[in-house]
């Protein structure tokens, strides 16, 4: 029952045309309000109920959107009900949360779906190998998260703890007074260069997290290269680097082709072209002139492989052993990059049963080979 002095004394649920259109909608507002800090109940479920048959459709409209909060029995009701209405704004609300509603299950199927996944192959090895092998698999993978986690949060509080820094600072000067456009404009620029570099680093991990769909169609690979590479084109204008220096050559035969997931080879190609220019970096926004060549090619009737080679910096022989350990989080001699970009290529190329090899040499150049079967595994050409 609502406690506000405007409405009636002897209001109820059952009274709603006692009160004005706005009563109503603050009444709508003061639910959801309500339902946010003490949780749903059949009274208010009823309310909502009540209003979304409203006559006004700004009342209808508050309803719609907190669709969100109404339980999975009485949702389908309810949505059903608003996505019909005759007003287009509350239309419009209703199937906003419907959409989202669909992509929170979607996250949520994906999350158990992985989780099953797992459980099942701990259960594989166990009847195969026995309990002390699955005991041994489970502590290794435990282990494993561990220190990606660990190196994770690490990366993570690096990016942070200036962020943090720079927001105490900004705050010193206003309190102070100190209302110096440029010293606030340059340090708002290394913030906004921090926060991104912090949304790239989430976006990398998720992607790293993330299961390969099963599904595989034929993808030609020459459209495959060039969508990384503009790819990584569009990534480097985004953050204002440019590298025209650098010198990209292509040999793909037309006819090549492979089947694929096609985002995530596209992905990981695009990690693996980045740090071919990444190579040429002399600073994060200055690249000296080099040449990157793309070759694709068949290997034999099963396989093709894709290369990309690059006379750049190259890596030591220990720099080499480290990056082919493909560690997320791991560092090489760039700068700014998240250390996810080569365990995604690595991971999501395996889950196509394809390898990744990296040869290098210290001022001479990298070379990156990606090997891929032409047919996905139970398919027939």
């Amino acid at each position: 029952m609502p406690t506000n002095p405007e409405y009636p004394s002897d209001f109820s649920y059952e009274n709603l045309d006692a009160l004005s259109w706005t009563q109503r909608r603050d009444l709508a507002c003061q639910t959801i309000e309500s339902i946010e800090r003490e949780g749903i109940s059949e009274e208010r479920i009823g309310l909502f109920f009540a209003l979304a048959d409203d006559s006004k459709w700004e009342v209808r409209k508050e309803v719609a959107h907190a669709l969100l909060l109404v339980p999975d029995e009485h949702f389908p009701r309810l949505a059903a009900k608003l996505v019909e209405d005759s007003n287009s704004f509350v239309r419009q609300m209703a199937e906003r949360a419907l959409d989202r509603r669909r992509r929170g299950v979607q996250v949520s199927e994906k999350k158990q779906k992985g989780l099953t996944h797992v459980q099942d192959q701990y259960k594989l090895i166990e009847k195969k190998f026995g309990p002390k092998a699955a005991v041994m698999a489970l502590k290794m993978a435990e282990r494993l998260y561990d220190t990606i986690v660990a190196t994770t949060v690490h990366d993570m509080k690096n990016v942070l703890t200036p962020l943090q820094s720079g927001i105490s600072t900004l705050k010193g000067h206003l309190t102070e007074g100190n209302l110096d456009i440029t010293l606030f404009r340059k340090s708002i620029d290394k913030m906004q260069n921090q926060s991104e570099m912090l949304l790239r680093m989430l976006d990398d991990i998720l992607t790293y997290s993330q299961m390969t769909p099963d599904q595989r169609h034929r993808e030609r690979v020459r459209h495959i290269v060039n969508d990384a590479h503009m790819m990584v084109l569009d990534a480097f204008e985004a953050s204002e680097r440019y590298p025209c220096e650098v010198h990209i050559d292509f040999e793909i035969p037309e006819n090549l082709m492979v089947d694929v997931a096609r985002y995530q080879i596209i992905r990981a190609t695009s990690n693996i072209i980045k740090n071919a220019y990444e190579a040429f970096a002399i600073d994060p926004l200055t690249f000296k002139a080099g040449h990157i060549h793309v070759l694709a090619r068949t290997i034999d009737q099963e396989r093709i492989e894709i290369i990309v080679k690059d006379n750049g910096m190259g890596l030591s022989p220990d720099e080499l052993e480290e990056v082919r350990r493909f560690a997320p989080g791991g560092t090489s001699k760039k700068a700014h990059g998240t250390g996810f970009g080569l365990p995604i290529a690595k991971r999501k190329i395996e889950d196509h049963n394809g390898a990744l090899r990296i040869d290098s040499t210290e001022d001479i150049g990298t070379k990156v080979t990606i090997t891929l079967p032409i047919v996905a595994e139970g398919e027939v050409e």
